[in-house]
């Protein structure tokens, strides 16, 4: 199954764990295939850079390196394209319902309510990784 991962998503599980990091050990463990462009993984870099991540980066024994280095290697890299959402509430997330078309992903996971409320693009689902883990890896 192929996904996008937004970045709140991925700080969430990368920093914290949890919920969100479950989504990471499906890829990690090849049962989903994340795909993200080169804008939404500078997104994610220049996140994981800012000040106030730094002390929680460093409380893991890491540095920002690692963590980019890390999660380079479960993406998987789409082409940069544009699409056309008009009823996108902040035009900053444009570029990932431009990789979820560019990858032709079955799903796109966020916790951002700006993209939530549409819940869905292109007939591309968008779901928060809770509502993903139960529709798709509901466990028994």
């Amino acid at each position: 199954m192929k996904v996008v991962v937004d970045v709140n998503v991925w700080i969430s599980a990368l920093l914290w764990g949890g919920v969100p990091d479950k989504v990471l050990i499906l890829a990690e463990d090849n049962q989903i295939t994340i795909f993200a462009s080169e804008a939404l993984f500078l997104e994610l870099e220049t996140t994981l850079r800012r000040r106030k991540f730094q002390s929680k980066i460093q409380s893991l024994d890491l540095n920002v390196d690692d963590v980019i280095n890390a999660t380079r290697d479960v993406i998987q890299m789409c082409p940069d394209i544009s699409v056309d959402a008009p009823q996108l509430r902040d035009s900053k997330d444009n570029k990932i319902l431009a990789a979820a078309v560019a990858a032709s992903v079955e799903v796109i996971i966020t916790g951002d309510l700006d993209l939530l409320v549409l819940t869905e693009f292109n007939q591309i689902p968008i779901l928060t990784p809770q509502d993903f883990l139960s529709r798709y890896f509901s466990e028994s």
